[in-house]
Order: structure tokens, then C-alpha cells, then sequence
């Protein structure tokens, strides 16, 4: 499913195995919660809007209804078939694929006016996810905002599963660790809140002063 590549992190290698994985883990609801991470960014109409580790594209198609005709959804990944399987399966024209890594973004200063980075965060390697992060700052534009998020079963599940792995398996996800390295950016105004679609969701904005 996925391919470790030392300077870029884990890349995307099998679509199918993937989007099998993810429609087992949400139970088939990502739909409602690419809806959510839509509604909590705040993306509206003749916006523009990036997705970055866009995967196969699904959140991007979500934010380019919201921002509709008008504006523009752009995806970025390192992957290479993810972006090319993009490119020839979505041919919306405020629709736009590019390849490249979180932590060396292939876009100008401020050129977005929302920025979403779903279940990719730790996919990037420790030593570059500072870099990540003040690539997101340096093209989100003045008072735009950024929208992280990543597995955060309920406690149920949580229950379930430490006795049979020996603790919590998504610890290491959670979103709520780059609170200080999104502060520590620039961002203001964060907010975490709990998806029901099991996932943790961080929003912060960019100052429109900067």
C-alpha cells in the first residue's frame, strides 16, 4: 500500500489496497467526513483550495463543489500514481493534481485561501514535518485557514484494542502533537475537535496582519 522513501516518507503505491483500507476504517462514511473537513475549513464559493497528501483525490473533488467553478482545488502528493490516476480520472476544470512533498510544496507564496492535510502528518519523516508545516504558512494567504487531521477512534475502540496491542496504537497520530509546531509556525486561533467519523480535527488560522 505504501512505499518508505527516506527523504519524502511513506508514498502511496497501491490505490485499490488503500482505498480498501480507508472504506473498512471509516466504515464506508468518508464521504460525510470529507463533508465535515469541508464545512470545518470553511471552504466556500470562488476560494482556493489545497490538499496536500491528496491521495486519490476524494477530498479534493469535495472541495472544489464547495468552492465551485469560480474557484479552485488543487491536490499535491508525492505519488506519482495518485497523481497520475487523478489526472485521468478527474477532469473537473477547477480541478488540478501536482506531485510533491508536504515539506517542499510546488506553489507560490500565499496562493491559498484554505489548506487541508488529513491522516499525513505522520507519513512525513520527524526531521521535516517543521518544514511542512511552514510550507502550509507560506502558501496559505492572510487569514486563511489550515485544517489537520488524522485517526482518533473513540474509547471504545481504544479499550478494545490496548489490551491486544499493548497500548494505544493511534497515540502516535494524534493530531493534537503539532499543536506547539503549528504555534511555534505562526498559526493562531486553534481548535481541536473530535469527528465522530473517528478522527481528530485541528484548525488554526494564518493572521490576516502577516
Amino acid at each position: 500500500m505504501f512505499v518508505d522513501d527516506s527523504d519524502t516518507g511513506l508514498v502511496i503505491a497501491g490505490l485499490r489496497r488503500y482505498n480498501l483500507f480507508t472504506a473498512a476504517f471509516f466504515l464506508g462514511r468518508q464521504r460525510s467526513l470529507h463533508a465535515e473537513f469541508v464545512r470545518t475549513v470553511g471552504a466556500g464559493p470562488g476560494q482556493r483550495a489545497l490538499d496536500i497528501g491528496c491521495g486519490p483525490g476524494k477530498l479534493v473533488r469535495a472541495l472544489g463543489t464547495a468552492v465551485g467553478e469560480r474557484g479552485a482545488a488543487v491536490g499535491v502528493d508525492p505519488s506519482e500514481i495518485a497523481i497520475a490516476d487523478n489526472r485521468r480520472r478527474d477532469l473537473a476544470p477547477n480541478h488540478r493534481y501536482e506531485r510533491g512533498p508536504a515539506q517542499d510544496l510546488p506553489f507560490a507564496d500565499a496562493e491559498f485561501d484554505v489548506v487541508t492535510c488529513t491522516f499525513v502528518m505522520h507519513h512525513i519523516p520527524a526531521a521535516a514535518r517543521s518544514a511542512a508545516l511552514g510550507e502550509m504558512w507560506r502558501v496559505l494567504r492572510p487569514g486563511g485557514t489550515l485544517l489537520l487531521a488524522d485517526a482518533s477512534p473513540g474509547p471504545v475502540m481504544r479499550r478494545v484494542l490496548r489490551p491486544l496491542l499493548g497500548g494505544d496504537p493511534f497515540a502516535e497520530v494524534d493530531i493534537r502533537r503539532y499543536t506547539d509546531g503549528v504555534k511555534a509556525t505562526g498559526f493562531t486561533g486553534l481548535e481541536y475537535r473530535q469527528s465522530r467519523y473517528q478522527t481528530g480535527i485541528l484548525t488554526a488560522a494564518k493572521p490576516a496582519s502577516v
